[in-house]
C-alpha cells in the first residue's frame, strides 16, 4: 500500500503541532512526499533507502553519508506487518532520539485510521453501486447479467431488506452504519447502503431464525440509539439481478404496512394478510378512496374518530368493550360512531360500511 502525499502531508503537520520539529515522510522508493519543510518535497533520501532495506531505525549524525539526508532519526511505518514507509525527525541526536518511537507510534496510528476510512468509504461506495443496480436494473437481460464491475454475483441466494425510522427526521447515517458493522459478525458478506432515509440490506441467505434474531438485534439498538422506533420489511430470498429488484419492492411494502400496523421489529412480506392487498394499491388510487369516504371528517376530528373506529372493529364491535379500553362512557362511544356516520355517511354497525371505513383509515397512513 502506497500512502498519498496529501495523507502524509497532513499526518507530518500533525506531528509537528505535539513535537515542534520538522518531519519528513520518506514513500517506499525512499522519496520524501511530505514534509514541514516544503524545499525538501520530492528529494530522494538514501537514510530512507536503508531503513527500508533494514526494517530498522537509522540515526544519522552525519549528513554527508547519506544523500539528501540530514541529522535525525528515521523510523520504519508498517501496516499489518509490512513496511511501507520511513517518517524521519530531523535534528541532533540527543533531542530527537527520544521521540523515535512516539512519532512511529502515532504515524501509524494515523495511517491506520485514515486506512480504515478509506476501506469503510471504498466499501459503502461499492454497496451503493450494488444496491441502486438492483433498484434500476438493465432493461434488457445481457450475457453478463450476473456480473459488473464489481464481479458482484447476484444468483446466490439474498435476503432483501428495508429498515426506517417510524418518523422521517435527519440523522447522521454513519451512526446507523457503526451499529450495522459492529452486529455482524457472525454473519456472510452483507452489503448495505442508506438513500432517501431508508436503509437497503442484501444479505446472503442464511437460517431465517437466525435473519430475525439479527434484526430483533438491529432494530433494538438502532431504535435505542436514536430513541425513535426503526422497523425492516423483509421480501422474499432472489437469485438474480431480476428478481432482487422485485424482492426489494415486496420488502418495501412489508415495510410500509410494518410501521402503520404492527410495529414489529421486523415483518416478512410473506406474512402480509390484509397489508398484501392495501400496499399494492397506487399512491393515487389511495388519495381518491381517502378522499372519497375520508374528506368530510374535520382535521382536529379525525384522529379521534379514526382511533373510534379501529378499536370498535378491535373489540369484535362491542360498544361496551370498546367504551372501555378507551376509558369513555359507553354513551361517548356511540355519539362519536354517530359522528362519523354524520361526516361520512356510512354507518360503522353496518358491516359493509365498517369495511370501508376500515380500509380508508388504513390507507391514509399508506398515501
Amino acid at each position: 500500500m502506497e500512502i498519498s502525499s496529501d495523507i502524509a502531508q497532513e499526518i507530518v503537520l500533525q506531528l509537528k503541532n505535539v513535537l515542534s520539529q520538522e518531519i519528513n515522510f520518506m514513500n517506499s522508493k525512499s522519496i520524501i512526499i511530505a514534509s514541514t519543510d516544503k524545499n525538501r518535497i520530492d528529494h530522494y533520501h538514501s537514510g530512507a533507502a536503508t531503513v527500508l532495506a533494514t526494517k530498522k531505525p537509522l540515526v544519522i549524525d552525519d549528513s554527508k553519508s547519506y544523500i539528501g539526508s540530514k541529522h535525525g532519526i528515521n523510523m520504519p511505518i508498517a501496516l499489518d506487518g509490512k513496511v511501507i514507509g520511513v517518517v524521519g525527525i530531523t535534528g541532533e541526536r540527543c533531542k530527537v532520539e527520544k521521540n523515535g518511537s512516539i512519532i512511529k507510534k502515532m504515524t501509524e496510528i494515523l495511517i491506520k485510521e485514515d486506512f480504515i476510512k478509506d476501506v469503510n468509504l471504498k466499501k459503502h461506495d461499492r454497496s451503493r453501486y450494488i444496491i441502486t443496480r438492483i433498484l434500476n436494473p438493465p432493461l434488457v437481460d445481457t450475457p453478463n447479467h450476473y456480473s459488473d464491475v464489481f464481479y458482484y454475483d447476484y444468483a446466490t441466494p439474498h435476503f432483501c431488506l428495508i429498515g426506517e425510522f417510524k418518523t422521517i427526521f435527519n440523522f447522521h447515517y454513519e451512526e446507523v452504519y457503526r451499529i450495522i458493522s459492529t452486529n455482524t459478525h457472525e454473519l456472510d458478506e452483507i452489503i448495505y447502503v442508506i438513500i432517501d432515509h431508508k436503509l437497503y440490506l442484501f444479505v446472503q441467505k442464511i437460517n431465517t431464525h437466525q435473519l430475525n434474531s439479527w434484526l430483533k438485534l438491529l432494530s433494538e439498538k438502532i431504535s435505542s440509539h436514536f430513541d425513535v422506533p426503526f422497523y425492516f420489511g423483509v421480501g422474499p430470498v432472489s437469485q438474480s439481478l431480476t428478481t432482487a429488484n422485485q424482492s426489494f419492492e415486496y420488502a418495501s411494502n412489508a415495510l410500509q404496512w410494518n410501521k402503520v400496523n404492527e410495529e414489529k421489529p421486523y415483518l416478512h412480506f410473506s406474512d402480509l394478510d390484509l397489508g398484501l392487498l392495501l400496499t399494492s394499491i397506487d399512491k393515487k388510487r389511495i388519495s381518491l378512496i381517502k378522499n372519497k369516504i375520508l374528506q368530510s371528517i374535520p382535521s382536529k376530528e379525525y384522529e379521534e374518530l379514526k382511533k373510534i373506529l379501529l378499536t370498535y372493529g378491535e373489540m369484535n364491535k362491542s360498544i361496551n368493550r370498546s367504551a372501555e379500553k378507551l376509558y369513555i362512557h359507553k354513551n361517548s362511544f356511540q355519539y362519536k360512531l354517530n359522528k362519523i356516520t354524520q361526516y361520512t355517511g356510512l354507518n360503522p354497525k353496518v358491516l359493509n360500511d365498517y369495511v370501508y371505513l376500515y380500509i380508508a383509515f388504513l390507507l391514509e397512513d399508506l398515501a
